[in-house]
């Protein structure tokens, strides 16, 4: 199909206003505000997070009319709880039916999401790999909603097991992964206290983890070390709020402290990230690494020196293929 253009001055908001993509398109950037809606496509890097073939694949399944959107829960749940009615997965289709699929998760500070870099981007590339890829939109921009959050996972989860003949996959047979805080979110998925047993849904067959944050305790320690206006305590007191909520304690923080509940039935697991990270520091990836070598859990790491935070696909980058070598070691290990 005759595709069209995507130059690196368009912004976010150009290709939100854009009618080529659809569903995809209002996803994009959620909870937007004018700092991204004007930014140019060129200062996220516009080869490094791979927008022309994501935007392209995007284009090609809008272009079919079909419905991709999906809402997580049902009417009646959507009318009775009013923050259930915008969780929801887009659903990038692969071209061989029956394979394993997988779930994405993107980050945001579990404050919004950047659908399209940490989600799309890696939609469309599995789709490259022959996998159906699965884009989870999640509760966020409220305290305390990470638990609402992995409630949204495993309702994303349970939908997709219950129509697998629709979507063309395997049931039973998936991995899971994000970025960010969409990579807290995913990890939950194999711990002691939040994962796939108590929620009744079958074990991913791995995990990847890229630029995670995890070391609860750690963001806890720079929200006490500093005072109020202070960089580093606004900074962990607002990530930190949508974790444990608006009273920030010791115990309120540390059910989320991944490595804390984990144990040898813990999922394979593929981390990758950047030593230069000021986002997410990278021992919080280290850490996982670490208790995974403890524990016995099998596991694969792409660490570069530089390229920080929020990278997504990582083209040009040290962690460049992270991602097909993600999806080789989940072949090895399923």
């Amino acid at each position: 199909m005759k595709y069209h253009d995507i130059t690196p001055e368009m912004t976010i908001g150009d290709l939100v206003k854009s009618k080529v993509y659809g569903d995809f398109g209002t996803h994009i950037f959620t909870d937007m505000t004018p700092d991204h809606w004007n930014a140019p496509l060129a200062s996220y890097g516009f080869e490094k997070v791979g927008f022309v073939p994501t935007l392209h694949r995007m284009e090609e399944l809008a272009s079919t009319g079909k419905n991709y959107l999906y809402p997580l829960y049902s009417e009646e749940e959507r009318m009775s709880e009013w923050d259930k009615e915008s969780p929801a997965f887009l659903h990038f289709p692969g071209p061989i039916a029956g394979r394993p699929y997988a779930v994405i998760i993107p980050g945001g500070a579990f404050n919004r999401q950047w659908g399209l870099v940490e989600g799309m981007a890696i939609a469309a590339a599995l789709n490259e790999m022959g996998y159906t890829a699965f884009v989870l939109f999640y509760r966020t921009k409220q305290d305390a909603v990470i638990a609402k959050a992995i409630e949204d996972m495993y309702a994303c989860i349970r939908q997709i097991e219950a129509r697998a003949d629709e979507f063309e996959v395997q049931a039973g047979h998936y991995m899971i992964g994000g970025f960010s805080a969409g990579a807290t979110l995913a990890g939950e998925i194999g711990s002691t206290n939040f994962g796939w047993k108590s929620a009744g849904v079958p074990k991913p067959e791995m995990i990847f983890l890229a630029y995670t944050a995890v070391r609860m305790k750690d963001f806890y320690a720079g929200y006490t070390a500093f005072p109020a206006g202070h960089p580093v305590h606004d900074g962990a007191a607002a990530f930190l709020r949508r974790v444990a909520g608006p009273e920030i304690t010791p115990e309120a923080v540390e059910p989320f402290d991944l490595t804390s509940h984990m144990d040898a039935s813990y999922p394979p697991v593929y981390l990758t990230a950047n030593e230069d990270d000021h986002t997410a520091p990278f021992s919080n990836s280290l850490t996982v690494a670490e208790t995974c070598e403890k524990l016995g859990i099998p596991h694969k790491t792409r660490f570069g020196k530089t390229g920080d935070h929020g990278f997504g696909l990582g083209i040009g980058l040290e962690v460049e293929g992270w991602l097909k070598e993600a999806v080789s070691f989940w072949e090895e290990v399923r």
